[in-house]
């Protein structure tokens, strides 16, 4: 998840502007060659597209809202389904995954500790 939440598909310029959101939709299987030929046919000026692996990497220089672009229109041109969340939302997750972790590679038990009194 870490993995998937550092990486950097397109300039952090245009990731993080103002406006823009980047979104990773995560599919079961690798996209087909022929369906990253029909993403990239799909690429404007608002919506901009990257594939690495199972994850596709949608940058919109609008709001979600105001986009041509759907996650529906996205299943249909991969030709199979897909959870889509914001970029910020994935390293959220993958913070929290790595506290886990690091949690449980100590031999301390987790969970809330009581005082006794």
């Amino acid at each position: 998840m870490a993995n998937i939440a550092e990486y950097k598909p397109f300039d952090d310029s245009e990731s993080n502007a103002d406006g823009n959101a980047l979104y990773i939709a995560f599919t079961t299987d690798e996209p087909s060659d022929e369906s990253k030929l029909k993403l990239v046919t799909l690429t404007t000026e608002v919506d901009n597209f990257h594939v690495n692996g199972r994850e596709v990497y949608w940058l919109s220089r609008k709001k979600i809202s105001e986009s041509k672009f759907s996650g529906a229109q996205l299943e249909r041109t991969l030709g199979m389904p897909a959870t889509i969340r914001n970029a910020n939302t994935v390293k959220k997750i993958a913070q929290k995954y790595a506290l886990f972790d690091k949690l449980r590679a100590t031999d301390e038990p987790i969970g809330i500790k009581k005082e006794q009194g």
